[in-house]
């Protein structure tokens, strides 16, 4: 503020220098959108690496192409991602409603903390049998499975939570509510009844209904993703023998001490298991049903106990052996009905089993609203709209042309750029006609395609060779050049290994090459030199018959880069005084902005006037753009465009005389 002198002397005053200096943004953060194993549901999730990934949405999943673009991204260069995970709603709801003993009054709403886990199976058992008649008791097991052992689908943790004593009293210290929510991994717990009611959850059967158990080898095309209601009845107190085991009662058995996997053993006839033998050989079939590659158990002993009953091959591997032992502390005869056949008592336990639809279960007509989705309620690609800023856009394995076009419009929105893959298995003609036909109708300067899809490794598999798109691969490629040369460096060429990669769908040539290129589509090849790289650097808008000044990924990418830089780094200037002081302020800090990327090579011409343009002035600006709040700036720069084409002239000197 101004000095007011009041005694001779000298005064020090500070002056603002009018700098604002200008930072660029970054240029190779990536939004990913897809499915995923587990994690929230319509939520941008920022993510710095693939332990990161695996941490909130569950690792690889054999049904997400989302999940290893992202690792390939990682691997490739990336460093900085968003990640939106959508699932299948016409599943199911991943919640299920708990009525009282009458079944006529709703008491309790369980839902699944994470919705759609495609990956985990989670029961959830109430007991009505406590220390007090006015409370229950939740247990909840929930197991994962992979497909990283030989064993497909082999378990590889699983969580277990009790909570004893609870309480429907809102009073209580062992309020359900208070108890579960917020400390539970798995589920929430909503109270259904009216204010002051105390009515307990049902321990009688409620629509039975089988639990959803997919087979070991295929867990990727799960086709239920609601909570069903598995009821048990159980007689209070155990006893010997074996006559009356129901046919349809599902076990938790345990293979070779892994954590368990739920199995139907079937009496070898009749509806009842007739002996202990008998039940033996019901869960030796079981187990080999789940997966047929298991080498058959033959040579079974078996030893019984309250709570353990262990049958041991005699070939499947010399320790071999799979246990069927009782759930939660009761006898095993409790949990498998082992009955004198005089009938049951009325206590009984209600298992609630939670599993989500993997994406092979989504159609196509559900796919758009998936990824699109709602954006009052920011769902799919609409997530987005809470993330600051994003460079690149993946939708790794889409190939809906009306998703790709709205994602389009989205990116030039957003002032992104768009990843595309082309549709997986094409020839080069195939390919060809696409981009000429379908393909047409993602005609965009904010996106590149690049073909064909990628060979690598799949950790899921036993590292067999399976084939991906190459949209995680290529952002990662993106950011490795972006952090190396800058973002004005076409990312293409010798130098753009692609990490990982063991091959590719079709291996181009230069014909076939030379018929993709002209149409915009990014060719990936195999040179004996270099390995595996990117060959082309062009927009969807990059044919030659568009003449697009945007032809060229580098130059779209560039001025994506300076519009979003100066759009943020001029924001000071808002509600300014429109006049001269602001306008050379204005061209102060957008010259300097512009003049450090001069000197990084970022723009054609050997001296600032041949390479960038800066004007804000009375010319720009009149008195009636004034007079509307109106200030004009006008940002010139001369791109540097790749060189695409290399053309050598050799002539043959005729000898010349010495004169």
């Amino acid at each position: 503020m101004p000095i007011q002198p009041t005694y001779p002397g000298v005064y020090v005053q500070e002056l603002p220098s009018g700098v604002h200096t200008i930072t660029g943004v970054a240029t190779s953060v990536t939004a990913f959108v897809g499915h995923a194993l587990s994690g929230p549901v319509n939520q941008a999730t920022h993510i710095l690496s693939f332990a990161d990934y695996e941490s909130n949405f569950g690792g690889l999943a054999s049904y997400s192409q989302m999940s290893y673009a992202v690792q390939q991204f990682f691997l490739n260069g990336g460093s900085e991602a968003w990640v939106v995970r959508i699932i299948s709603q016409s599943a199911g709801t991943d919640t299920v409603v708990v009525p009282d003993t009458t079944g006529n009054i709703q008491v309790l709403q369980v839902s699944a903390l994470s919705p759609g886990e495609t990956d985990r199976t989670t029961d959830i058992f109430f007991d009505g049998e406590t220390s007090k008649d006015s409370t229950f008791n939740m247990t909840i097991v929930s197991t994962a499975k992979t497909q990283s052992s030989s064993l497909a689908g082999t378990p590889k943790d699983i969580i277990v939570e009790t909570y004893s004593n609870l309480s429907m009293d809102s009073t209580d210290s062992k309020y359900v509510l208070s108890q579960v929510n917020g400390v539970s991994q798995l589920v929430t717990v909503t109270n259904l009844l009216t204010p002051g009611a105390t009515t307990l959850p049902t321990v009688t059967p409620i629509q039975p209904s089988p639990p959803v158990t997919p087979p070991l080898s295929n867990h990727g095309s799960l086709v239920s993703g609601t909570i069903t209601v598995v009821p048990t009845t159980l007689p209070k107190k155990a006893t010997t023998g074996l006559n009356a085991t129901p046919a349809s009662k599902s076990l938790r058995i345990t293979l070779d001490g892994t954590i368990p996997y739920t199995i139907t053993p079937k009496p070898a006839s009749g509806n009842n298991f007739t002996d202990i033998n008998d039940l033996a050989l019901g869960i030796q079939n079981a187990v080999i049903a789940l997966n047929p590659g298991v080498a058959a158990f033959s040579g079974f002993t078996y030893t019984a106990s309250s709570n353990t009953l262990t049958l041991t091959s005699g070939s499947y591997g010399s320790n071999s052996s799979v246990s069927v032992q009782a759930l939660f502390g009761d006898t095993l005869a409790d949990d498998l009905q082992l009955t004198t056949g005089k009938g049951t008592s009325s206590h009984a336990k209600v298992s609630l089993t939670l599993s989500g639809a993997g994406a092979d279960s989504v159609s196509s007509s559900e796919e758009f609203d998936l990824y699109i989705g709602n954006r009052a309620n920011f769902e799919g690609i609409y997530a987005l709209d809470k993330v600051d800023l994003f460079n690149l856009l993946c939708l790794s394995g889409v190939t809906n042309t009306s998703i790709l076009s709205f994602a389009a419009t989205y990116c030039e929105e957003r002032r992104s750029f768009m990843i595309v893959d082309p549709p997986q298995g094409q020839t080069p003609n195939s390919m060809y006609t696409a981009i000429t036909t379908t393909l047409l109708s993602i005609k965009t300067d904010h996106g590149a395609i690049y073909y064909p899809w990628l060979l690598l490794p799949d950790p899921l598999n036993q590292g067999a060779i399976a084939s991906f798109p190459p949209s995680g691969t290529i952002a990662g490629l993106y950011a490795r050049e972006d952090s190396n040369r800058g973002v004005w460096k076409a990312p293409a060429g010798t130098e753009t290994t692609l990490q990982g990669v063991q091959g590719f769908e079709y291996l181009l040539n230069n014909s076939e090459n030379g018929i993709l290129n002209p149409q915009g589509v990014n060719c990936l090849r195999a040179f004996a030199a270099y390995g595996f790289v990117c060959w082309g650097a062009r927009t969807l808008l990059g044919s030659d018959a568009a003449a697009s000044d945007y032809k060229y990924v580098p130059v779209r990418r560039t001025a994506l880069f300076l519009e979003e830089s100066l759009y943020r780094g001029l924001q000071w200037a808002v509600f300014e005084p429109n006049d001269e002081p602001l306008w050379a302020q204005i061209r102060l800090n957008v010259t300097s902005f512009m003049q450090d990327l001069f000197r990084k090579g970022a723009f054609q011409g050997s001296t600032p006037q041949q390479a960038y343009l800066v004007k804000c002035d009375s010319e720009t600006t009149t008195q009636t753009d004034i007079d509307n709040g109106i200030v004009n700036i006008i940002v010139g720069f001369a791109p540097l465009k790749p060189a695409e084409f290399v053309i050598l002239q050799i002539e043959q000197l005729a000898g010349q005389t010495q004169s």
